[in-house]
């Protein structure tokens, strides 16, 4: 009896640390240790990349795109603002001077969501991102706009998912 209980000793010492279950059959009758579950991931808000550069000059700023191999997708050379495919990146361009005082800058930075607004928005406030709120948009609809912790305003809009 005494040299079984050193067997199952033994056995469940081995199956803690390999992991494995006993092969003895003395000790079959102790647990091998439950099987880690994978953690669950985190929600992903799906968001997409979509800078937003000011220009002073509209038709020169498409010239110099395409010449990078971007395409007009939305917009023109007679436009205010134009959206441009360049590689797997939209590009807006803006003719029009950033308003600073509203958080503009030179260049923005900009993303869409296939997560809807409000739920993204509860999910960035649990993880303590500084939400400024949801502004409408005249050109674009409704965007979150959240900070970074250096103070650059992020915009986020609405994106249909992709089927």
């Amino acid at each position: 009896m005494a040299k079984d209980k050193q067997v199952i000793r033994h056995a469940a010492r081995a199956a803690v640390t390999t992991g494995r279950p006993p092969k003895n059959k003395v000790a079959k009758g102790v647990a091998a240790p439950a099987p880690r579950s994978a953690p669950t991931p985190a929600p992903r808000p799906g968001l997409h990349l979509q800078p937003l550069v000011h220009v002073a000059d509209m038709a020169a700023s498409i010239t110099f795109f395409e010449h990078l191999g971007a395409e007009v997708i939305h917009g023109g050379r007679d436009t205010d603002w134009v959206l441009m495919q360049l590689g797997t990146v939209q590009v807006t361009l803006v003719a029009r001077t950033p308003i600073w005082s509203r958080g503009d800058g030179a260049v923005e930075l900009n993303f869409a969501a296939t997560m809807p607004l409000d739920d993204l928005e509860r999910l960035l406030r649990d993880r303590r991102v500084t939400v400024s709120g949801v502004v409408n948009h005249r050109d674009f609809g409704p965007q979150l706009q959240v900070l970074s912790p250096d103070g650059l305003l992020i915009r986020i809009t609405q994106r249909a998912p992709e089927r």
